[in-house]
């Protein structure tokens, strides 16, 4: 038996068919491949709806199912708590900000996408005067009243995801929908030129997507690492971004297939 996936563990009982699938996709990226048995222990549900659960995920194109368990399909992006992120590729992340915020011009006012690239981005913005910030992550909002005295704003409420910082649901979705902005500046979880930008959750896709109607131009803040990967939910594709902020580790080769898309952003190297 594969201990490390089928050990029980209280954290894996008692969830949300969601939340399960993404744990799976978790184990997979870890393990490179997984066990029905050994998953129907350790998530306390019946081997029927981890093959379910298998299906489902193989049509989505995020594992490849085999006799009695699952496998890699492709470099699937793992979730991690807002905390671990903000250790990773931190110098990129210092980047990605400090070029981000040159697009922002005193008075504006901007939407800020959760995340750890983005957090970075509002500490970026420090030298700016009178803006206004609109978000749903409330370290960001922290971080945004610390550093700029005279900034306005305004931090939409709804249910706060446990260790991710920000709001979601759809209390979050109607304070946003309240407003308007020249400017989103968003991030993602992973991006594949065959599924577009993805993340982990449908909650999140959801409220991303409503940021880019409720916007003129859409910026996506993004580290090289995360190009080639993917997940869950798809929130938008190429066409949606005005501008793709990345660091100067991307590929020669994404480089290059970005720029030959039809209708693909300009991509800035911070």
């Amino acid at each position: 038996m594969n201990n490390s996936t089928g050990t029980p563990s209280c954290n894996d009982l008692n969830l949300f068919a969601e939340e399960r699938r993404n744990r799976i996709l978790e184990l997979l990226a870890s393990e490179s491949r997984v066990l029905v048995g050994d998953l129907s222990m350790r998530f306390g549900v019946s081997p029927a709806t981890l093959r379910n659960d298998l299906r489902d995920l193989d049509a989505a194109g995020l594992l490849r199912r085999t006799h009695g368990g699952a496998v890699v399909r492709e470099a699937v992006a793992v979730e991690q708590p807002a905390d671990t992120a903000f250790a990773e590729h931190q110098e990129a992340k210092i980047a990605i900000g400090a070029r981000a915020a040159q697009l922002v011009r005193d008075g504006e006012t901007i939407f800020c996408d959760s995340g750890s690239t983005t957090f970075e981005f509002v500490r970026a913005l420090a030298s700016r005067r009178g803006i206004t910030l609109i978000t749903n992550d409330y370290a960001i909002a922290s971080e945004a009243e610390r550093l700029l005295p005279d900034c306005s704003i305004n931090l939409l409420g709804g249910s706060v995801r446990n260790g991710f910082h920000y709001t979601t649901g759809s209390s979050a979705i109607d304070a946003l929908m309240r407003f308007s902005a020249p400017l989103a500046f968003l991030a993602a979880s992973a991006f594949s030129f065959e599924r577009g930008f993805t993340v982990h959750t449908t909650d999140l896709s959801n409220f991303k997507r409503r940021m880019i109607e409720r916007s003129e131009r859409c910026v996506m803040l993004m580290d090289s690492s995360k190009i080639g990967t993917f997940t869950t939910v798809t929130f938008a594709e190429l066409s949606d971004v005005s501008e793709l902020v990345t660091d100067g580790r991307i590929s020669s080769s994404d480089r290059l297939r970005f720029e030959s898309c039809g209708e693909s952003p300009i991509i800035t190297i911070a």
